[in-house]
């Protein structure tokens, strides 16, 4: 809040015709914000509504390449059967390998891919220790992302 204080003459008294008049001081810490919180608001909303709008890079005509082979984006699924621990086999899309190979072939079927994602896919009944062994063993062979396959199971019923 601004304060009101006498000016002082040069003599240190007050009073006299210039004296009357009262000086208006404000110190920086009274400084009011609710204009620039108000400017930064619109601009919030500018950017909100501006930015779905925007392009995202520069239409290019891309050259064709005979050559070249096509970038695979699906994901690879890893299926862990009932009878894995009884046998040691895990399925790597539907080739059958045994966990001793698993870092090997999954290295193999990762090698040409952007993103190293992996689902794994657990019969309900294989325990979940059998599947954090596997998911170890998946994240050694380079796994980035590791996801659990699941369904959908009946609607909860509500009491």
């Amino acid at each position: 809040m601004p304060r009101l204080e006498p000016i002082v003459t040069m003599s240190g008294r007050r009073g006299s015709r210039r004296g009357r008049a009262m000086r208006v001081s404000t110190s920086l810490a009274e400084i009011n914000v609710v204009p620039l919180v108000d400017v930064m608001l619109v601009l919030l909303v500018i950017f909100m509504v501006a930015a779905p709008m925007m392009q995202q890079g520069f239409p290019v005509q891309l050259p064709k390449s005979t050559q070249s082979p096509p970038i695979k984006a699906e994901p690879v699924v890893v299926t862990v059967p009932y009878g894995f621990r009884r046998d040691g086999k895990i399925y790597l899309g539907t080739q059958a390998v045994t966990l001793d190979n698993l870092r090997e072939r999954l290295r193999q079927e990762l090698s040409g891919r952007i993103k190293r994602d992996v689902i794994l896919a657990g019969d309900g009944r294989v325990t979940f220790d059998d599947l954090v062994w596997v998911m170890d063993r998946l994240k050694e062979a380079g796994v980035d992302t590791l996801s659990i396959k699941t369904q959908p199971g009946p609607p909860e019923r509500q009491p």
